[in-house]
């Protein structure tokens, strides 16, 4: 026996279906506010990329400090002159060396004052930099704060100050204590002690 739907049924079922909603492209809630996926790397960026690092890869260790100022001259300069971002990646190549050496520096560990004073002045023109770019929307914000927070010791914090005070005042009174103390003390008989 086949059953007949009314059209109260197919109202009550279309009710039953969810709406999907459009979800708009840019503002709350939008698919393309911040994309996350990387679109494909075309081969002509993957060489610029590759040249790019190539132009600082395997030189020589710096020898002393004015060597290392001169280099990381050079290495600003050609950054702008080839139009590559400057990245604490490529200073430490640019440098010749790690990037634990070039933290020890930063740090003022196995060299001169003068060194970790260029060190940390070039990290501090990269950090400027990349700041100024994500204000402009060069750099997707969620990239600056990652660099931010493993090259340029920015970090989320929040300071709380706590002060230790008595509610008694600086000096009490032995005394003045004791009787408080006993004051406080419940009476033994409120708990059906004998």
């Amino acid at each position: 026996m086949a059953t007949r739907k009314t059209k109260k049924a197919e109202a009550d079922t279309a009710a039953v279906e969810p709406v999907k909603k459009e979800r708009p492209l840019r503002g709350r809630g939008g698919t393309a506010n911040f994309p996350s996926v990387i679109s494909g790397a075309k081969s002509e960026d993957i060489s610029r990329c590759l040249r790019n690092c190539l132009t600082f890869y395997g030189l020589p260790i710096v020898r002393d400090d004015e060597e290392c100022r001169e280099r990381l001259y050079w290495f600003f300069d050609t950054c702008e002159k080839t139009g590559q971002l400057p990245t604490v990646e490529k200073m430490v190549m640019a440098l010749g060396t790690i990037k634990q050496t070039v933290w020890n520096w930063e740090q003022g560990i196995g060299c001169s004052q003068v060194r970790m004073d260029l060190i940390k002045k070039a990290k501090g023109f990269i950090a400027s930099f990349e700041s100024e770019m994500v204000t402009e929307g060069k750099i997707n914000p969620v990239v600056y704060i990652f660099r931010a927070k493993n090259y340029f010791g920015m970090k989320d914090q929040q300071d709380v100050v706590l002060k230790p005070e008595s509610p008694l005042g600086d000096k009490v009174d032995q005394a003045r204590l004791e009787s408080t103390i006993v004051q406080e003390l419940p009476d033994p008989g409120d708990y059906g002690a004998d």
